[in-house]
């Protein structure tokens, strides 16, 4: 049992500094977005592609910050709260990118404001919140 909590406490780490990053590069990630689909929308459809292509590579980025937040709270012992967030801003981001590809872009650009604001607490969260960062027990 000593043996599993040493495994544990080890694991902790790791994880949260693997969530760190991932969250943070696809907080990244999102602003670029932003920046895609404006000018897409201001007339440069050339970004359309390098939008599309950026969702893929965000939407890659955001399940290896869910693979880490659930090292985090399995492997580790960790808080559940970043699993479930990250959870949750994967599945707004997919909710957001299916209105999207249906090019409903009255409700996309909504709730893309909403999934980057979203993303950016779970980055700030990440390196700052007690409730993520508190060792396992």
């Amino acid at each position: 049992m000593a043996e599993l909590r040493r495994w544990r406490e080890r694991a902790f780490a790791p994880s949260l500094w693997a969530l760190r990053i991932a969250v943070t590069v696809a907080a990244v990630g999102y602003l670029f977005q932003a920046v895609s689909a404006g000018q897409f929308l201001s007339g440069d459809y050339g970004f359309l592609g390098i939008h599309q292509a950026g969702t893929t590579a965000v939407d890659v980025v955001m399940v290896l910050a869910l693979l880490s937040a659930g090292s985090l709270r399995w492997a580790a012992r960790g808080s559940v709260a970043p699993f479930l967030a990250t959870l949750a801003a994967i599945a707004a981001s997919q909710v957001q990118a299916a209105v999207g590809a249906a090019r409903m872009t009255w409700l996309h650009v909504p709730l893309a404001v909403v999934v980057i604001g979203a993303v950016w607490v779970l980055a700030w969260s990440s390196w700052v919140s007690p409730a993520w960062t508190r060792r396992p027990r």
